[in-house]
Parts: C-alpha cells; structure tokens; sequence
C-alpha cells in the first residue's frame, strides 16, 4: 500500500490528543523523523524581524500575542536566519544566542514563562532591562504571551527607575497596538495576534496544498483512479476560482470572526485547514492517513470525510469541538442551524432548477447523493418517528455545504449564502469593507446605515438616510428612546458646517466617525471613531429593513448609546452646539412622510 508521509507530518497539527502542534519544537521533530518539509508561512513581521536585527544599529525586539500565534517559530526562523544553526537553537534552554551581522550577540529567549520561578529569572530581567536601553553588546529576541509580559515587568518594575519605564511602555504598547518604543527606550514590539489573520489564512492554505511533497503520493493507485479523499479535499482547499469555493468562504469567515474581535492564531488556523483536509467521521478515527484512505476508497464511502462538517469540527467526539476556537467561530455563525423558506425550497423541492442543479445535484459526493433519499421518505410522508433526527441531521449537512456553493448575490436575496449565518449581511460586510479600503464611496450601503443609526436613537421608522440625528432621552434618563435632539450631521465630507459624519478604517477595520474641523478651507479629521463590527453592522443593516433582532440589540444598543455620550462630549467641548439653554432645546418629530423633523421646546427663559 501506497504511504505518503507528507500526511502523517499534517496529522501533527490536527486536533488529536497525541497532538504536540501546540509546541514548536515538536513540529520540527515530527518534521525530521518522516522526512518532509515542514509548513513554512513567511510574513512581514519575519522580515522587519530580519532586516532589523541583520542592520548597523539593531534594537532588541519583543514577539507578543497569545499561545499558538508563532512567536516560537519567528523566533528560530530570525535565528537560523541569521546564521544560527538548528543545533545551536535546539541545545540552548530557553536561551540560544549566536553573533549578528553587524558584532553584537543575539540572545533569543524562546519563552519568557520558562524563567518563571526560575533563580537565572532576575538576571534575564537585568539583561533586558540594559538591550532596552541600547546599552551593552547584547540584543534581545524575546517571545511572550501579553499576560506573560505584562506579570513580568510588573514583578520588575521597581529594580529601577529604568525598569519602571520600560513597564510603562510596555503596558501602552499593548493597549495602543505601538510598535516602536516611545523616548529613549530602543525597543520594538509586534503582536502576532493583530495580524490580518485572513492573509495569514491565504499563506497558509498555499503552504498545505501547494506543498512539494505532494509528489510523494506519485505511483498511488488511488491517485491515478482519482479515488482519494484526502487528494480530493486537498483540491477543494486549492480553488479560490470563485467566490462559492469552500477556500474563499472560510477566509470571508475568518475575516468576519476577525472584526468581532476573535482572532485565530496560526496555530489554530493550522489545525482547522488539516481537519478540512484530513477530518473523517469513521471507525473511532478523527483524521485521515494513507492506509484509511485507501479503505474509505475499497468501501466506495469516501462522504465521511466531508470537510464541510470538518469546519466545524462535526468529525471530532461530542463535545470536543468546543475545545477549539478554530471550530467554535464557525458553529457560532450557525452553519447548519440558520436557514429561510427559499434555501429549504431548494433542498425539498429542488427549485429553483438550475441552482439545485450547479448548487446541488452536481456534487458527486456531498451533494443530492446523501439526501435524495431522505428528502423522498420526507416529501411522501414515510419518514417514521425515529427517521426524524436522521433528516434534521441531513439537511443540516446540505445547509452547511450550500454555504459554500451557493453563489454570491447582491446581499438582499433569499438565497445569499450568508443568509446561511447569523451574520445575514457578512457578504455586504465585507464588499463594505473592501469599498473602504480601496477607497470608493460606498453610498448606498452607507445610507442604510444611517437609517438603521437613526431608527435606532429615535425609535421611530424614519426614512432620514443623509444625516445622523444624534437625540436622546429627556432629562438624560436611560430610556431607549431618543425625543430631544442634540446634534444633526451630515454624512460626508461635501458639508459647509464644520461637522460631519463618515465611515473609515481604523485600526485596519470599518468604523463610524464623527469629522470636524475649524475653518471652510481646512481638512477634517477623525475627532470620535467607534468600530463598525460585523455584530453592529447587522444590528443597523436588520433595523434599517425594519426588524428588531432581539438576539444582540440589547449589545449593539449599548455601544451606540456610548458612541452618541461620546460624540455628545467632544462636540459640547468643540463648542459646535448651537446652545445649551433650555431655549435651544429642540423635540424631534415624525413627519407623515416618514422623515425626522425637529421643533423647538418653546421654553421661555426668564431673563
């Protein structure tokens, strides 16, 4: 039998419980002993790594994040990279240190916590704190999760008054997302978790399918019949031909989980794709190796491994999967569990018939293969009592894998794939996005945003989609309701008035701002800016087509109740309000035409 050890080294990263992915120095021995090339994802932070530490002046430079993000493996590739040998690395404990270009020692320390408790720790602390300083002949390389370094420099702050700063910085480093140490500290600092996790996915993926060792599977019978699962998901991970590709979707998601703050380390993102490639639901296994594919083939039952249910980990034992965050994002998204009329239509009554025929019919392995029977037993009224949770688990296998075939609309129709999510508009999140990033004006879809802003501060369908009416409650209660208006903006910067509202990027995503500016003639910019997530981003696009998600408002409400306090404040300060007697104060109406108006209180003050 045919074995390509290229797929035993994958198992390495997957989601076993002998699984030592978790550690780099694991990956690099499993690497060794089947004698494959391990998964090597260049970045840009390896580069700045290089090019800083190989110039005239280096600084000593912290890799931060969280566990699995790939501080280790930056760590030993700027040291090989830099002329250390992989036996220099794999004999230092915990340090490994080697000459730089320009005739200072690199000391690497490959995981600040081994020190921890350790008597050599207040020494490494001394050792730092003089590199963060430029002082000394040594520079530093050091890996630690955010936690770590932080309890670190807390527990050395007081050594010194230098030490102090340096815990200073680094508080605001992290908090800030700062690169570059501030004054005279000669420090850099990169936090591996902020990465656009998407691109890393895009790399990544490229490492797995585009691996040379693929042709080590040369002279296996299921190749050359076409009969191999593992080969067959392997092609399915490598089309990014179309938007509908399993490839294209899962980035899409990614991005989406990304914007809403949950972010997959490379670690994580690792694991996931080997699961899409090797998952299986099958004989108490987990993953696919040669000598199961070549049984699934002999047994013509190579469905089990669907790498649709392996997003979400569906192969793995009940329960497990929420011991991965890689899985849970995407059962969070309610792949399988969120459907409407018209995507069910298409599964019972295979209507409409060209898209069942190019969504459905025409996979071979996953598609009306695995339901048209059930379907039948359904439609006819035969399924008995205890056939029921067979279907229900069947048709949520059909809505998991329409989400990635179905193809992208313009966001409003019924049969949009994201209709398929909790994230209904995530196909219009994330075109909004790009439009951003390239520059283009998005104005429709910044229109309906207004609306959803203005619907949900009056609690009133209005119609108003070219000015935000920031109002709230009378006597600054905590009612929902906004009656009293306290500043109308106009969206765009094409306004005479020194106040605008806009949406940017900030910190790499959408956001809402609010501009101003002090002359006619002078730019605006940025004076209160709240991240647009994906989770806002429904809230406003659902209440803006008129419905009321109970699900997340009460969250989504009070982000923007803080955003308006926000604004509210900055332009009080700014002194863009008109006036702040009780004669100022103006009540704002629904017209029957559908659009906000405002009229005065009418409050006489004496004088």
């Amino acid at each position: 039998m045919h074995v390509n050890p290229l797929v035993d080294h994958f198992r390495t990263y997957g989601p076993l419980p002998s699984s030592d992915s978790i550690y780099d120095e694991h990956v690099v021995k499993s690497a060794a002993a089947t004698n494959v090339e391990m998964i090597e994802v260049e970045g840009e932070v390896l580069d700045r790594v290089l090019a800083n530490l190989s110039g005239t002046s280096p600084r000593t430079m912290v890799l931060t994040g969280t566990a699995g993000d790939g501080k280790t493996w930056h760590c030993r590739k700027a040291f090989t990279g830099l002329g250390g040998t992989i036996e220099a690395w794999n004999a230092g404990v915990g340090i490994a240190e080697t000459r730089l270009p320009g005739g200072k020692t690199l000391c690497v320390i490959k995981d600040l916590s081994q020190f921890n408790g350790s008597p050599a720790l207040p020494k490494v602390a001394g050792d730092l704190v003089e590199s963060m300083l430029g002082r000394g002949d040594r520079v530093h390389l050091v890996a630690a999760n955010d936690g770590q370094l932080l309890h670190f420099w807390r527990l050395f702050k007081g050594m010194s008054d230098d030490a102090g700063k340096i815990d200073a910085a680094v508080r605001s480093m992290l908090e800030h997302g700062t690169v570059r140490a501030p004054d005279l500290l000669t420090f850099d600092m990169h936090n591996l978790s902020r990465q656009h996790h998407d691109r890393q996915f895009e790399l990544i993926v490229e490492a797995i399918v585009d691996h040379p060792d693929w042709s080590r599977c040369q002279g296996c019978v299921l190749l050359a019949e076409k009969r191999c699962a593992i080969r067959r998901n392997r092609a399915l991970l490598a089309d990014a031909s179309a938007p509908a590709t399993l490839r294209n979707r899962l980035k899409g998601l990614i991005r989406i989980a990304g914007a809403n703050d949950t972010h997959l380390p490379m670690r994580h993102l690792l694991l996931l794709l080997v699961n899409v490639l090797l998952g299986v639901s099958w004989d108490r296994s987990q993953l696919l190796d040669c000598q199961r594919a070549h049984r699934l083939s002999d047994d013509k039952r190579n469905y089990v491994s669907n790498p649709y249910d392996n997003v979400l980990g569906l192969n793995l034992k009940a329960g497990e999967q929420e011991e991965y965050i890689a899985f849970t994002i995407f059962s969070n998204a309610g792949l399988g569990q969120e459907t409407n009329n018209a995507i069910d239509a298409l599964l019972l009554e295979q209507a409409p018939d060209e898209l069942h025929r190019n969504a459905v019919a025409l996979d071979p392995e996953h598609g009306a293969r695995l339901f048209d029977s059930l379907r039948s037993q359904y439609r006819r009224g035969e399924l008995q009592e205890f056939e029921f949770d067979t279907f229900q688990k069947a048709i949520e296998t059909q809505r998991r894998r329409l989400f990635f075939a179905l193809p992208s609309t313009d966001g409003d129709s019924d049969l949009d794939p994201w209709r398929l999510t909790v994230f209904r508009h995530g196909g219009q999140y994330l075109e909004f996005w790009d439009a951003l990033l390239s520059g283009m004006s998005a104005a429709k879809t910044k229109s309906r945003l207004v609306k959803g802003l203005n619907r949900s501060y009056s609690g009133a369908m209005c119609d108003n989609d070219d000015s935000v009416w920031i109002t709230g409650p009378a006597a600054n209660t905590q009612s929902r309701i906004g009656r009293i208006l306290d500043y109308e903006i106009p969206l765009g910067e094409r306004t005479a008035g020194p106040v605008c509202f806009d949406f940017v990027i900030e910190g790499g995503r959408p956001a809402m701002a609010v501009k101003t500016r002090s002359g006619f003639k002078d730019p605006f910019s940025t004076a209160v800016a709240e991240p647009l997530t994906p989770l806002l981003f429904e809230y406003l696009m659902r209440v803006e087509g008129g419905s009321l998600p109970g699900s997340f408002s009460r969250q989504c409400y009070e982000e923007l109740r803080q955003f308006r306090l926000r604004v509210t404040a900055c332009l009080s300060k700014e002194d863009h309000r008109e006036g702040d007697d009780l004669a100022s104060l103006k009540i704002v109406r629904l017209r029957a035409d559908g659009h906000l108006t405002s009229e005065s209180l009418g409050v006489a003050v004496e004088a």
